[in-house]
């Protein structure tokens, strides 16, 4: 059996010597970036667009000649078994999505009303006792 020499500390400091040369050691690294999820500003936003658009269509209108046309709409009813329980499956969850962002949305402006408040009732309390004095 032949032995196989593989110095592994000399690999990984030819390792860190090119991420040095290339810079990568001084790039931040974090996982608390958030780089595509929900935003408060935008969730107003996001919450219509999936109002308007979380049902996905199973058929679409067949485009092209007449031969075209009659080979596409035998190939979807041959398919329609398969795919028309998937499109309602993914309705189903879109929909389910949908009711979950409208419910976020609705606690945010709930919360934000309740923070109005609390800040309302702290200043008359502030003011309350600022009068007793």
């Amino acid at each position: 059996m032949a032995e196989n020499n593989i110095n592994v500390e000399n690999i990984m400091a030819e390792i860190r010597a090119n991420i040095k040369e290339s810079g990568a050691d001084k790039i931040p690294l974090s996982f608390n970036e958030n780089v595509n999820g929900a935003q408060p500003s935008n969730l107003d936003e996001a919450v219509q667009y999936l109002s308007y658009n979380y049902e996905v269509q199973a058929y679409h209108m067949l485009e092209g000649n007449a031969i075209k046309r009659f080979t596409k709409k035998c190939i979807r009813k041959l398919g329609s078994f398969f795919v028309l329980p998937i499109v309602a499956q993914q309705n189903k969850l879109n929909y389910n999505y949908y009711m979950v962002a409208e419910a976020v949305k609705n606690q945010k402006h709930e919360i934000s009303d309740l923070e109005e408040a609390i800040k309302t009732l702290e200043a008359k309390v502030s003011e309350l006792e600022g009068a007793k004095k």
